[in-house]
């Protein structure tokens, strides 16, 4: 194997690395940095590449999308954005082949296993800013029963349950919410939407269009900005939520709610890096609102978000597409009028999803207990193989 030769940059340390542009061999990450330019672009080029090739799933597209921006974090704080040799863009199509095979090894299977995800720091959701504890039912021997269930099956405590059952990754603790989405500066008065008054069983669409919204959002950590993810975005949203994509009516929370899950399971998506219970939870977090004052603040901001990218993504969608997408956009906008002038229905939306919550988590409790049993019996993940009733004999 041929020795490590000292850096291209600092010219002081032995150089173990090597940029698959031009070559130039750097020893450290502050080398990286210096270089980085050179470097960045590569990578950049080779996970686009990627990314096109993988337009079908949505969940390997955003793992890509993390990739870059950690390879965008590898800059120091401040730093500008390097200008790129237009000679070096040029030759961006040979770069693959000048990797070893050994680095291209590497590479493919950080991409196709999802560990190049993990070298970013999770996403934390807006609506985890400073959210109030939830609302408890109280009342003498059962109201204890539940504050005692509720300390048992907290969210903290959730994927701890859920991972047993392969639902929800772990994940570091990011260090700050991402800021809280602007609420549209107009909304209309619901009474210029609709003839006749809402029904009362608007209020069951809400958390139905709020789980997609969760749910789609933390499955791509977040990050939007691009507009090429917006189409997939949109029709993971519509698949999602049957109050927004088939118009489909719930009698309560509950259904709401499972029709939901149900349809994530019936869907090729990713599981919820958050899990299904978080998800709940989540959605239970945005009806509660930052505080009492200000309840219906993050429902409005949640629905005028998902409008906004709705609305972006219709431009973008075949023309097929278009009246779908749109008609679920005017759906946020009603239930965005609704929230605005019933926010006294949404402290018992919010109780409702949480008892769904710890429904939910006390189902996968059980499962895991069986399954443990089982596993006990069988003597490992598997039962035994069968053994003939029969046999034929000579």
């Amino acid at each position: 194997m041929e020795a490590a030769g000292p850096c291209g940059l600092c010219l002081r340390e032995r150089a173990p690395y090597t940029c698959p542009r031009c070559n130039t061999r750097y020893c450290s990450v502050p080398c990286y940095r210096g270089h980085g330019a050179c470097a960045e672009a590569f990578h950049r080029r080779q996970l686009l590449l990627r990314f096109q090739g993988q337009r079908q799933d949505p969940a390997s597209r955003a793992r890509l999308k993390e990739a870059l921006l950690r390879l965008r974090e590898l800059r120091e704080p401040g730093d500008a954005e390097p200008q790129l040799d237009r000679g070096l863009e040029d030759r961006e199509d040979g770069l693959w082949e000048r990797l070893s095979p050994a680095q291209r090894v590497a590479f493919q299977r950080l991409l196709s296993s999802g560990e190049i995800g993990a070298l970013l720091p999770p996403w934390r959701p807006w609506w985890q800013r400073g959210a109030p504890r939830l609302v408890q039912e109280l009342g003498g021997a059962e109201g204890a029963q539940e504050a005692e269930e509720e300390d048992t099956y907290s969210p903290a405590a959730t994927k701890e349950l859920e991972k047993t059952q392969g639902t929800a990754p772990t994940q570091q603790p990011a260090e700050a919410p991402s800021p809280v989405p602007a609420v549209l500066a107009s909304i209309p008065l619901l009474s210029s939407l609709t003839r006749s008054p809402a029904s009362p069983l608007v209020c069951f669409q809400l958390p139905n269009a709020l789980y997609a919204y969760v749910f789609a959002l933390t499955l791509y950590n977040g990050d939007l900005s691009e507009d090429e993810l917006l189409p997939e975005f949109s029709d993971m949203v519509l698949d999602v939520s049957g109050a927004l994509g088939a118009r489909q009516v719930f009698h309560s929370t509950a259904e709401a709610l499972q029709a939901a899950l149900q349809a994530v399971t019936a869907s090729q998506y990713s599981e919820c890096p958050l899990g299904n219970a978080d998800a709940m939870m989540a959605v239970a977090q945005i009806l509660m609102g930052e505080s009492q004052a200000k309840q219906k603040g993050y429902s409005l901001a949640a629905l005028s978000h998902l409008a906004r990218l709705l609305g972006k993504a219709k431009k973008l969608v075949p023309t097929e597409e278009q009246s779908r997408v749109y008609g679920a956009k005017k759906k946020c906008e009603f239930l965005l009028s609704w929230v605005n002038e019933n926010e006294e229905s949404l402290t018992v939306l919010a109780l409702e999803v949480q008892r769904q919550y710890k429904t939910h988590l006390k189902a996968v409790k059980e499962v895991d207990a069986v399954t443990k049993e089982l596993e006990k019996m069988w003597g490992g993940k598997l039962p035994p193989a069968k053994k003939s009733l029969i046999e034929e004999l000579d």
